[in-house]
């Protein structure tokens, strides 16, 4: 990994948000956030835009070295006119000629676009990594879900062969479909209301078993690819989708602590729906040179869709660039 750059929005206090109406003091509680990054102009894409422009300042690496841009997203990208945000990414921010692909796998999307970044990297090349999201549904973001706030900001990296400041040792991705169509079940169909609630809890726990099998599935196998142990990471980037929604036997299995994580950070910026969470954290960790050379750490995505992901990097040396605010 040669480089990585985020772009994030203002934050803005979730007290305010409870203290006009727009967020449930209780969920509010749950979930621990106390601010949330949100950005009052521009397109998604144009976020991406500048993060990549970030990272690929910080790259040591030829522009004629980069032959892949990869863009992870979920909702709208624009600008207004532009059907395909992966190619106007690279066309903004690269000064030549690259393929470019978008990739869409929910809040797994970055980490899948590492993997797939990767698998390139090896045939020689270098590729731009990229992640945006901005908020431009009907509806309040406070509202549209009770579990993660979801947040307005783009993330960016640069991968390619020799020299780096990290070295990416595995990547991991588990998909399980089977329950991506679920709904709900009708009511009329039962006898009573008991039988309808116990089928439609034994759907659910059947889902919820699969998602938490899959997700620590998948950070079994990046592991054993790296030849490391739970406790050979020093950082675990977690997803920023609340307190509420942490499974804690997850983390007691991996003995992940929270002031491994960059939840302190994460709690100030909200969720990032296209998989940015733990871009961000990495980031923060090198610009604020709170990692070391010989450092592990994990990165992780998690989609309802359902898709999960897991890269084990080693730091190779604290990098030459800083925050710049």
């Amino acid at each position: 990994m040669r480089s990585c750059a985020v772009v994030l929005g203002e934050r803005e206090s979730v007290a305010d948000a409870v203290a006009a109406g727009r967020y449930d003091p209780a969920v509010r509680e749950a979930h621990g956030y106390a601010s949330i990054a949100v950005a009052s102009g521009g397109c998604a894409a144009d976020m991406a835009v500048e993060a990549a422009r970030k990272a690929l300042t910080r790259s040591p690496a030829d522009p004629a070295e980069i032959g892949l841009f990869v863009h992870a997203y979920v909702d709208e990208q624009g600008p207004e006119g532009v059907a395909e945000p992966a190619s106007y990414v690279q066309g903004m921010a690269h000064d030549g000629r690259a393929r470019a692909f978008g990739l869409r796998q929910g809040c797994n999307g970055a980490l899948a676009a590492l993997e797939v970044g990767a698998m390139y990297v090896s045939a020689g090349r270098a590729a731009v990594l990229t992640s945006a999201d901005k908020y431009a549904r009907e509806g309040d973001r406070y509202r549209d879900d009770q579990g993660a706030v979801a947040a307005d900001g783009a993330t960016a990296m640069v991968v390619g062969g020799g020299s780096g400041v990290a070295r990416l040792l595995a990547t991991e991705i588990v998909g399980d479909g089977r329950f991506s169509g679920l709904t709900g079940l009708d009511a009329a169909r039962f006898e009573d209301r008991r039988a309808y609630l116990r089928a439609q809890r034994a759907r659910v726990m059947s889902m919820m078993q699969t998602m938490t099998e899959a997700k620590r599935d998948c950070v079994r196998g990046a592991l054993a690819d790296a030849g490391l142990e739970a406790g050979d990471i020093k950082h675990w980037l977690l997803p920023y989708t609340g307190r509420f929604l942490v499974d804690e036997d997850f983390l007691a299995e991996f003995g992940i602590d929270e002031k491994c994580t960059t939840w302190e950070l994460g709690r100030t910026v909200g969720h990032l729906i296209s998989g940015g969470d733990s871009f961000v954290g990495l980031t923060h960790l090198l610009e604020t040179t709170a990692v070391e050379a010989g450092d592990r750490v994990v990165m992780l995505g998690d989609s309802t869709g359902f898709s999960f992901g897991c890269a084990v990097l080693e730091v190779l040396a604290r990098p030459a660039w800083q925050a710049d605010g």
